[in-house]
């Protein structure tokens, strides 16, 4: 049966490029650094912008990928939550090393900082497989009662995706912030597993009366 492409799906389809770019990026810059090979930093430079923007535009699609999905669960409204930090760290220590990178030549504290920025990426994105995998978040055959599964947002080439893009994205920052707000002020602390390293037997209980599956958005009581 044809189906078409749902916004939230994009993310996932475009977000290898920058976690192979920048590593290779990184990688290029060692070479470069320890066998003094100029040519090596002429492709690290060019890995670092390419990888640098495909992962805003990954991001951007992550973000409003938060707004599509289903997470009635606070572990995986919590693991999202980290996904996203996690990431959104990453590119920002993207973007500094690759305007370093535009104006100078590697060196071995840039590589290593590049490297280091790739080891968090693995982590990130092994939060991002168990979301799918372990706790089902973005599927779309999942039954209606599942804890998780997806809103069935537009179709990616439709008129109304480039719009509920941007919109939605613009929501799933509002609540990241809303979400570390409550965390560093005790509000609400972590979900038990969402950093991933364990599986409570809460795993897929669904949020408290009152508390939307949607990120950023409040169910109306009864």
């Amino acid at each position: 049966m044809k189906r078409e492409m749902l916004l939230h799906e994009l993310h996932p389809s475009v977000v290898h490029a920058p976690l192979a770019l920048l590593p290779t990026a990184a990688v290029a810059d060692c070479i470069s650094v320890v066998s003094g090979d100029r040519a090596w930093g002429k492709v690290a430079r060019r890995l670092w912008v390419a990888g640098t923007l495909s992962g805003l535009f990954a991001g951007v699609a992550g973000l409003a990928a938060s707004q599509e999905v289903r997470m009635d669960s606070p572990r995986a409204r919590d693991m999202t939550f980290l996904h996203g930090v996690g990431n959104s760290i990453i590119m920002l220590g993207a973007m500094g090393v690759t305007a370093w990178r535009l104006r100078r030549e590697p060196t071995l504290t840039t590589a290593l900082l590049g490297l280091g920025a790739c080891g968090l990426a693995l982590y990130t994105a092994s939060l991002g497989g168990k979301m799918v995998y372990e706790l089902g978040v973005g599927i779309n055959p999942m039954p209606e009662d599942a804890a998780q599964g997806t809103l069935k947002g537009p179709p990616l080439l439709s008129t109304r995706a480039p719009v509920a893009l941007v919109t939605d994205a613009l929501q799933g920052v509002k609540w990241l912030i809303s979400r570390a707000r409550e965390l560093l002020t005790g509000e609400r602390p972590l979900a038990p597993g969402a950093e991933g390293l364990r599986s409570p037997e809460d795993a897929t209980l669904p949020l408290p009366l009152g508390m939307s599956p949607v990120p950023g958005h409040t169910m109306p009581q009864a």
